[in-house]
């Protein structure tokens, strides 16, 4: 009984090392369980797995092959073409601007109160005094990245060091860490990722530029394009011809073709506005005239791309045979989106537009009226397409017994340069 209470102290104790294994691979084949305590220019010191509060051992750096950390990250000790070792530079890497335009990019060596000695790839080192100095960036930028390794393990931090032997990232958790390319199955940004409750990382939202017909601020980026289909019939393109602006176009059936831009920028984190212009003519004249409408706007985002917001407004414009009639009163949209799970997310949008006359029948005597018109669907993505699926109302239909609205359905499908990251 005590050898069994002993064991099971043992155990206990011990639980925690057990999920703390580290394991050096040495160019001889051989590997070694152990516990890494400190990497230095020269050599490695570590204590043997099985014996975490045993004597400290060595090894030079010039007989690993590789280093695999608990936490799924590796570490590849390189070589050149002489068999020599080369070892991974983990110094962050800077773009330093000085104050009448001379960029340098390079390395910090030391810093004082007053002064930098820069280390530039093509001038080598250079004392620089601070107030000769406008920034000093990082020159991979600040943003936060996840990065997926191949057997699953998920690391977030910042880049600060790149090159093919190693990706160098200073993360929160971990301090510094080099990851070999090889190991990196995806890379994208932290604001671009989310990460679900059980540690999965979904895919981006393909289709986070555009609610049912209404956009959303957000802009596609350069390159990046997607088609657009709604009832079959209508069909739609656009496409990024920079970060700031899209521009596209589309058919409505046989009946009517239009092109439209949208200009946009990032005011924060969370805050996106853009602006644009819709305008369109059917193909054919109708009671023998022809027909041409148009629409400004301006919309405001708030959110990420998984959860947002939008707030809106514009004109409208009526055109026939020539005579432009503007639309007096602007109209409204309040559109939202959540991202319910990996593949699914809801979308509703909704339209405040005046109206002319009474068109639904109802018996109105004003001749010109605010009528709501809203919206909800289900949207299915993958990680290049989204189905939506749902229906749109108003009350004046509801007063005619429609109560669950008119069905919707449409689906989007990107190409280009839009990638998962």
């Amino acid at each position: 009984m005590k050898t069994l209470i002993l064991i099971i102290i043992s155990l206990v104790i011990s639980g925690p090392v057990l999920f703390a294994q580290d394991t050096i691979f040495k160019k001889n084949n051989e590997s070694v369980p152990a516990k890494i305590l400190e990497i230095s220019p020269t050599e490695v010191r570590y204590n043997l797995f099985d014996l975490p509060n045993g004597p400290v051992h060595t090894i030079n750096r010039e007989n690993i092959l590789r280093i695999k950390y608990s936490n799924g990250t590796t570490d590849v000790f390189s070589t050149d073409q002489t068999g020599t070792e080369k070892p991974i530079d983990i110094t962050p890497r800077y773009i330093l601007t000085m104050i009448d335009g001379t960029q340098l990019k390079g390395k910090v060596i030391k810093e004082t109160k007053t002064e930098i000695v820069f280390l530039d790839n093509n001038f080598g080192e250079k004392t620089i005094s601070k107030n000769r100095i406008k920034t000093l960036n990082s020159e991979y930028g600040n943003d936060v990245n996840v990065f997926t390794l191949k057997d699953g393990s998920i690391i977030t931090g910042k880049i600060i060091n790149r090159s093919r032997e190693a990706v160098v990232i200073q993360t929160a958790e971990l301090g510094v860490i080099s990851l070999s390319p090889g190991n990196i199955k995806n890379e994208r940004e932290f604001k671009d990722a989310t990460v679900s409750e059980t540690g999965t990382i979904w895919f981006k939202n393909p289709n986070s530029t555009r609610y049912l017909f209404a956009p959303s601020a957000f802009q596609l980026k350069k390159g990046e394009g997607y088609y657009q289909n709604i009832y079959g019939a209508g069909n739609a393109v656009n496409y990024g011809i920079t970060d700031n602006i899209t521009i596209g176009g589309g058919l409505m059936g046989p009946f009517a073709a239009y092109m439209n831009i949208k200009a946009g920028v990032k005011l924060g984190e969370y805050v996106n506005i853009a602006g644009g212009a819709i305008v369109g003519n059917a193909l054919f004249p109708i009671n023998g005239n022809s027909t041409g409408v148009g629409l400004g706007f301006g919309v405001v985002t708030i959110g990420n791309y998984d959860h947002n917001i939008t707030f809106g407004s514009g004109y409208g414009f009526l055109n026939e045979n020539g005579k432009v009639v503007q639309q007096k009163k602007p109209m409204y949209v309040v559109n939202g989106m959540a991202r319910l799970g990996k593949k699914h997310a809801f979308v509703t949008e909704n339209w405040i537009v005046n109206i002319q006359g009474d068109p639904f029948g109802r018996g109105l005597n004003s001749s010109s009226h605010y009528e709501t018109f809203f919206s909800y669907a289900f949207r299915f993505m993958g990680e290049r397409s989204t189905l939506d699926a749902g229906f749109i109302n108003t009350p004046a239909l509801i007063e005619k017994g429609w109560y669950i609205g008119i069905p919707y359905i449409g689906f989007v499908i990107r190409f280009g340069n839009y990638k998962d990251e």
